[in-house]
């Protein structure tokens, strides 16, 4: 068996998409010239008969394939480009039994991501980041309400852990301003209080937004960042003016 996807596919649809320098197949034998991965599991698909990667399975490859790219930049800005491509070429959805495949074979293959969220806020941070002020007073120095807006959709009685419940319940804006406000805080606590705000905003929320999928989080949330990466793959605001000018939210360590 043998599935043409990456680029080729991607190509193959779309002639105006980038251009392809590699050849990627699924394949349980070797293939002369070409990038072959294979795992058991990706026979339990009925793939197509042509073998060559509809739309929807490459997008659904492309979003599964996101969360373990974290440690080569370069292919997952590939990968990030070519998701929205197929976004705005009207492919937005995952074949959810193509995904649940595709994630046990990227979790056997890259191993389990890391992220623990039932655990306190203590045990939860990186006790070797060297941080200035409270992490939940960054929060609040760019909510865009009254208060953080992940206040609103942790479990009961946790400090850390989150309900899809509750985050389903909110509007989509608002949802949307959910992950803004994480990724400006993780910005902001990781890359521009520590550069004594030189760093570059637009660059440091590219940089949280990524750690944000592929290793600060985990399941259902990364999932919603990179369905909607459309929407979310630069600022909406100018986060770093905001927590200026709300410095006396800040709390100091």
């Amino acid at each position: 068996m043998k599935v043409l996807i990456g680029s080729r596919a991607l190509n193959y649809w779309f002639p105006d998409s980038r251009a392809a320098h590699d050849t990627d197949y699924f394949s349980d034998e070797k293939i002369e010239g070409a990038d072959v991965f294979w795992h058991p599991l990706l026979s339990n698909y009925e793939w197509p008969v042509d073998g060559i990667a509809s739309p929807s399975e490459l997008y659904t490859i492309k979003v599964s394939h996101s969360f373990w790219l974290g440690k080569k930049r370069g292919n997952w800005q590939k990968h990030m480009f070519d998701i929205v491509f197929l976004q705005k070429n009207g492919y937005n959805r995952v074949i959810p039994e193509l995904y649940d495949i595709l994630y046990a074979v990227w979790e056997e293959h890259y191993g389990r991501k890391r992220a623990k969220l039932n655990v306190s806020a203590e045990d939860f941070f990186n006790k070797r980041i060297e941080r200035l002020y409270d992490h939940d007073s960054i929060h609040r120095s760019i909510a865009y309400h009254d208060r953080p807006l992940y206040e609103r959709i942790l479990k009961d009685g946790h400090e850390v852990m989150v309900d899809k419940g509750k985050f389903d319940a909110l509007p989509y804006e608002d949802k949307l301003r959910l992950v803004r406000e994480e990724v400006y805080a993780t910005a902001l606590e990781r890359q521009v209080i520590p550069s004594g705000y030189h760093a570059s905003p637009k660059a440091a929320y590219a940089w949280a937004l990524r750690k944000t999928i592929t290793d600060f989080s985990k399941g259902w949330f990364p999932l919603f960042i990179v369905l909607n990466y459309s929407e979310l793959s630069s600022p909406d605001v100018d986060y770093v003016r905001i927590h200026l000018e709300n410095k006396d939210r800040l709390v100091l360590l």
